[in-house]
């Protein structure tokens, strides 16, 4: 595995987010009043240049599943491997149908995009020479 796509899955595991999760929650659930779970389903990750590769956020050494925490302001992913991350949220903004969340985890900036109305959601995670997007689904539990 490259160095940057190492290094972007060791700093991005807390992103592993959003995938084809049951579409249960309602707007009102995903308005940031209530704690979410969310499911990676494809990850797209870049290096400078013209090298991308897709796959599944476990191809990537990324967690499948994030929860995103309201409460204490912060996303914590869960991989596979056991490996555990957290990241803090630093800003949360709404609209009438998208909830954004945004933070900054070593030095490399991050932002969560979910569809108020059926959860699906879209993770961008940019790094120096590395760049990650996640597509999924977030439902709350």
């Amino acid at each position: 595995m490259r160095p940057a796509i190492r290094l972007l899955s060791h700093v991005a595991g807390f992103a592993a987010l959003a995938a084809s999760v049951s579409p249960s929650a309602s707007a009102a659930d995903l308005d940031g009043s209530r704690n979410l779970v969310c499911a990676a389903v494809n990850v797209v990750a870049c290096v400078e240049g013209p090298d991308c590769r897709q796959g599944l956020a476990k191809d990537f050494g990324l967690g499948e599943f994030i929860f995103i925490d309201f409460k204490d302001k912060v996303v914590r992913a869960h991989a596979e491997a056991g490996i555990s991350n957290v990241s803090p949220i630093k800003n949360v903004e709404q609209s009438n149908t998208q909830l954004v969340l945004q933070g900054v985890e070593t030095g490399h900036g991050w932002s969560i995009s979910i569809d108020r109305k059926t959860g699906r959601v879209s993770l961008s995670l940019a790094g120096e020479t590395v760049s990650y997007m996640i597509f999924g689904a977030c439902t709350a539990p």
